[in-house]
């Protein structure tokens, strides 16, 4: 199963390079992606992302791993992400599929408001990860420690 991952690797003049990956990445980042495009600024990063991504990986000195959350209890809007930061992607990956799974049961058995799930998902994201950026919130490339 593919773990589609996008590489934002920063340059000196405040702009990105980024890369893709399929199969995901770990040890080195850069010689697991291929080139996507060069020069993107962070809100071209953040346009990029959507559900269909499972991990950003940001390189600025430090490699920083967020997953990319979708939080849309429909699953209608693959737009509609947070980038929780995390220092271990799969265990993270799994709390995060076993937390959707049973927002979305929610909504189908207890007669939740699909807004009222999405709340719950990202107040579980924000007890969980390290940060959680939403998507109109480009500071994660800054750094956030």
């Amino acid at each position: 199963m593919g773990r589609r991952t996008l590489v934002a690797v920063a340059r000196p003049d405040g702009r990105y390079d980024c890369r893709t990956a399929h199969w995901g990445v770990d040890a080195d980042p850069v010689a697991q992606s291929r080139p996507l495009g060069n020069g993107w600024t962070a809100s071209a990063v953040l346009a990029a992302l959507d559900a269909t991504y499972e991990q950003l990986v940001v390189l600025d000195g430090s490699v920083r791993t967020y997953a990319v959350c979708w939080l849309d209890p429909m699953l209608s809007d693959i737009d509609d992400i947070a980038l929780a930061r995390t220092d271990d992607p799969d265990a993270f990956r799994s709390w995060w599929v076993d937390r959707k799974d049973a927002a979305s049961r929610a909504l189908d058995s207890d007669n939740r408001k699909p807004a009222s799930v999405r709340h719950d998902l990202l107040a579980a994201l924000r007890d969980r990860a390290a940060a959680v950026h939403c998507p109109d919130d480009a500071s994660f490339l800054r750094g956030d420690r």
